[in-house]
């Protein structure tokens, strides 16, 4: 059953929007209180801050690459940057995230070297790149401020990644013990899968009983989605998601969300918004958990707010199809928004896995895809952009 096609996607009241645009680019004096800059004079930053070139990054876009060339340093006004190597199955591990005030690819500068790290946006983010002439300029007219920030700053992100090296292998660790412990789960519930699926088969060939059939059905469809669940963990736990992409259309997609909607309404307004009903190439069981779990992270948010106000809007931009999920919930903190997609990280939940949102993500990238999230006190939304073809 397709969604109704709407003309406008609408505006969540208290500042919540679902268009998912980027924020305003800020003034060059936005950067008077980078850590790199704060103590330097004003007239000194005055001469700077003409050598400061703004720069916008779009959600997971690649800043620099591991091993570039190293011809600048980056200063942070708005968002949060990912410094990523590459690890287990070719992915990539975080090592940490920078915020608003940090600066980082210094070290190139200094040395002259490659890029020891990968650096990436994490939402929306602008910078301002200084290149070796400014950096050169800043030494020459603020030598033992800038040195003096610097080597403040450089000791402080390295008792960070100590703390994150050993959180990262303790991380690692614990995968690979789910994706055996999980493995060997899945081996020995194989017979008993085969036993009920042969016999819902039996039972629907020997009765023509239509609720016999539909309840049949269910079972199926239960069993698929164990399924689905625990090839989702050992795909995670390994570091590849394969997928079985299939055509199907937006209403389509939309209608198989229903019971999850549903346990969101009456309490919750939900509202849909579809203005694109075209076909996608996605593999549909891995997409539902991926929602399926938005959704209920949503209505959790929700739990104890007044407004309770769920948005889903899906529309087509040039080659993608963006979908946006926006709740009013009691949002994420800052310092936790950009870590949410990493394995283990728990946000307001005692029973929490911490998994739900680093598998969902895999199974967004598989499809060649993007996830992103941005949140205040009024709410979170998660944006989604998935290609036509895949």
């Amino acid at each position: 059953m397709p969604a109704s096609i709407h003309e406008n996607v609408t505006r969540i009241d208290g500042g919540l929007t679902t268009t998912g645009r980027p924020p305003p680019s800020p003034a060059h004096g936005c950067f008077r209180d980078n850590d790199l800059l704060v103590t330097i004079s004003e007239e000194t930053y005055a001469q700077v801050a003409s050598k400061i070139d703004l720069q916008r990054f779009a959600p997971d876009q690649v800043i620099f690459e591991e091993n570039d060339t190293g011809d600048c340093l980056y200063l942070i006004a708005q968002g949060s940057v990912k410094i990523s190597k590459k690890g287990r199955a070719g992915q990539q591990e975080t090592l940490a995230y920078l915020l608003e005030r940090d600066f980082f690819g210094e070290m190139a500068l200094v040395d002259s070297g490659k890029r020891s790290a990968q650096a990436s946006a994490v939402g929306h983010v602008i910078l301002g790149r200084i290149d070796r002439a400014g950096w050169d300029l800043l030494l020459r007219l603020a030598p033992h401020e800038v040195l003096g920030n610097f080597t403040k700053s450089v000791t402080k992100r390295l008792r960070q990644n100590n703390q994150n090296f050993i959180e990262q292998m303790m991380r690692n660790e614990r995968l690979s013990l789910m994706g055996t412990t999980i493995s060997s789960i899945v081996h020995d519930m194989n017979n008993p899968i085969s036993c009920i699926l042969g016999a819902c088969d039996i039972i629907r060939s020997k009765n023509q009983d239509e609720v016999v059939a539909q309840m049949a059905n269910l079972i199926r469809e239960a069993v698929g989605k164990m399924d689905t669940m625990t090839r989702e963990l050992i795909d995670f736990s390994r570091g590849k998601t394969r997928l079985t992409i299939r055509s199907i259309s937006v209403g389509e997609f939309i209608h198989n969300l229903e019971s999850d909607f549903v346990k969101c309404r009456p309490i919750v307004d939900v509202r849909i918004e579809a203005l694109y009903d075209g076909p996608i190439h996605i593999d549909r069981h891995r997409l539902l958990r991926v929602f399926g779990n938005l959704i209920r992270n949503a209505r959790e948010a929700m739990a104890e707010t007044e407004r309770k106000t769920l948005q889903f809007t899906v529309k087509r931009l040039d080659s993608k199809v963006r979908f946006e999920l926006a709740d009013t919930g009691c949002g994420i903190s800052s310092n936790l928004l950009p870590k949410i997609f990493e394995p283990f990280m728990t946000h307001g939940k005692s029973n929490g896995t911490g998994l739900g949102l680093a598998v969902s993500k895999a199974v967004i990238d598989a499809h060649g895809g993007s996830i992103s999230a941005t949140s205040n006190e009024f709410g979170t939304t998660f944006q989604i952009d998935l290609p036509l073809e895949t």
